[in-house]
């Protein structure tokens, strides 16, 4: 017979899903710095445009076919498809859409994706609920300080137990920004996590290959954290204190201990975590994304063409190095590998969507500089990791000379932010080809004022591809 052995965990004298519960009950917009409001409506423009480019990939195409082949249309529409759909299905499609094209935001320090998680459960609560703007930009905030909350003191231990930290932290955030929407109090958003945290899923085993299904993971937060406030909303009851209370999230997934649990905070005991997401330049990992810019620099300052490049060494920190392996086969296994990243960044000196189309995927040209390149893990750069993503590139040309510089950091962080008016760039170049420039820009000019909006519902009408 087989005996399970219980673990027995301490009693926390502080709960982190009470302090969740009360930070988003308390939390007035009135109260929310100006530059936390700016940004929360900065990550809502990008993660649409993000979203509906993504939403022409083959994999949205997958999931929306399986999908249609289960279940009749519904009247929700989706960013960036013609099909329409229900509440769940909507936010699932829309938070894969997402992330699948490797160009949504993060959080640096807790090694999330929050908007992916957070915006389609917020979206998809408010349609069709008259929904104003300034109370859909308040659950976005409220629902990412969560989600980050709870990834800051999970990071590194569930990253290094396997799990995808994501989607296992993303359904806290989705969870809080529908509830909040959906105008929950005290017991039905308490509930609303409860129930959320039976959800939380998503094995980093698609590093090793299947790369697939990391895009469906931030999908599947999105769904689940909305319909856990669905559920909470008809009286459904979730587990108390499941955060950190026995055979809770915490003892679960990253197995932490008390001392460590007693680092969780929300505002305003602390800075507010919205303002170190960073905005993506480049379609690929944001581990890589440091690597990459020290190579296009060296390259770019030092005149040295893709035929002159001898080799690239990388040393860099311990996560970033793990992708030193991962192939470039198809499109998702290619946005994490470090090869075809620093290959793309010698060719082409920038990583775009279209990098990743298979004339290039299978260029010989390209799989020879993928040869020159060496990744490997530095203890020292270790440390200063989440702080920092660092990265020393050495680039060895064929006549003998070298170059080695490094990096902190990559574009789009808090400490080198992308603007106003290169997000609104962004946003055209990724919606423009779905939606058309007359659609596209209309839209883009709502989302800026969508403060005054008093429905939200009739800008997400906005979304889908044109009939």
């Amino acid at each position: 017979m087989t005996t399970i052995e219980i673990v027995e965990r301490p009693t926390f004298q502080f709960s982190p899903t009470t302090a969740l519960v009360r930070f988003a009950l308390d939390c007035r917009w009135e109260d929310i710095p100006e530059d936390v409001r700016h940004a929360s409506k900065r990550q809502l423009i990008d993660t649409i445009g993000v979203m509906i480019a993504g939403a022409q990939s083959e994999l949205t195409e997958q999931a929306e076919r399986m999908l249609a082949g289960v279940r009749p249309p519904g009247e929700v529409a989706v960013p960036g498809r013609r099909r329409r759909a229900d509440q769940l299905d909507a936010a699932y499609l829309s938070g894969t859409a997402g992330h699948g094209i490797e160009l949504d935001d993060g959080h640096r320090q807790g090694s999330v994706h929050p908007a992916v998680c957070v915006i389609p459960a917020a979206l998809y609560a408010a349609y069709g609920r008259q929904v104003s703007g300034t109370r859909l930009l308040h659950a976005i905030v409220c629902g990412y300080e969560a989600m980050i909350a709870v990834a800051l003191v999970s990071h590194p231990h569930l990253r290094r137990r396997g799990f995808h930290p994501t989607s296992a932290t993303g359904v806290f955030g989705a969870a809080v920004a529908a509830g909040l929407i959906l105008g929950l109090d005290e017991k039905g958003l308490a509930n609303t996590i409860g129930l959320a945290a039976s959800s939380a899923a998503g094995l980093f085993a698609f590093i090793g290959g299947g790369t697939d299904v990391k895009r469906l993971h931030a999908g599947h937060a999105a769904r689940e954290g909305l319909q856990a406030a669905l559920l909470a909303k008809e009286g459904i009851a979730g587990p108390p204190n499941v955060i950190e209370g026995r055979d809770g999230f915490m003892q679960a997934f990253p197995g932490l201990a008390g001392d460590q649990l007693a680092a969780f905070a929300l505002p305003p005991q602390k800075d507010w975590e919205l303002l170190d997401c960073y905005i993506k330049p480049y379609a690929c990992c944001r581990h890589l994304q440091t690597a990459l810019e020290v190579l296009i620099g060296i390259l770019n300052n030092e005149g040295i063409t893709e035929s002159e490049i001898a080799n690239v060494s990388v040393q860099t920190y311990k996560i970033s190095a793990a992708h030193a392996d991962t192939g470039w086969s198809e499109f998702a296994s290619a946005q994490l590998s470090f090869p075809y990243i620093l290959a793309l960044g010698m060719r082409y000196r920038k990583v775009e969507v279209a990098h990743f189309d298979a004339e290039v995927l299978e260029d010989a040209g390209i799989a020879r500089l993928c040869s020159l390149i060496s990744v490997e893990a530095d203890d020292g750069l270790d440390t200063l990791y989440p702080e920092f993503r660092p990265s020393r590139v050495t680039v060895t040309t064929t006549d003998g000379r070298k170059y080695t510089r490094e990096g902190m950091e990559s574009l789009g962080s808090r400490q080198f932010p992308v603007d106003d008016a290169r997000l609104g760039k962004k946003f055209i170049e990724l919606a423009g080809p779905v939606l058309g420039e007359p659609v596209m820009h209309r839209l883009l000019e709502r989302l800026w004022k969508i403060e005054s909006l008093e429905d939200v519902t009739e800008v997400l009408k906005a979304l889908p591809i044109p009939s």
